[in-house]
């Protein structure tokens, strides 16, 4: 029983984070068009353009700091605390299984 509330709420976060994520996404060119051009204009649906839009999101990307992003903070908090979350729960259910 414990296992199966571990994974619906990792399932859960997993599903939350991808709405998040594609939202961010759809916002951010529009909002900073400059900084988009600067991380070479990356594609919401290309494995180049979400790992960098992840990098951007954990402030990984040295051209896109943080304190400019004021208007997507909610979403970038947001997206930082589902990942948690769903790291956490596999990671439970890996050690619960194991």
């Amino acid at each position: 029983m414990m296992l199966q509330i571990i994974f619906a709420v990792a399932f859960a976060s997993v599903i939350s984070y991808l709405m998040v994520f594609f939202r961010f996404a759809r916002r951010f060119p529009r909002l900073y068009p400059e900084l988009w051009r600067s991380l070479g204009c990356p594609e919401t649906f290309g494995i180049r353009g979400q790992s960098t839009y992840l990098s951007v999101v954990l402030g990984m990307e040295s051209k896109a700091p943080r304190k400019a992003l004021e208007e997507v903070r909610r979403e970038i908090v947001i997206i930082r605390i589902l990942l948690a979350s769903t790291v956490v729960a596999f990671v439970l259910a890996a050690l619960m299984t194991s």
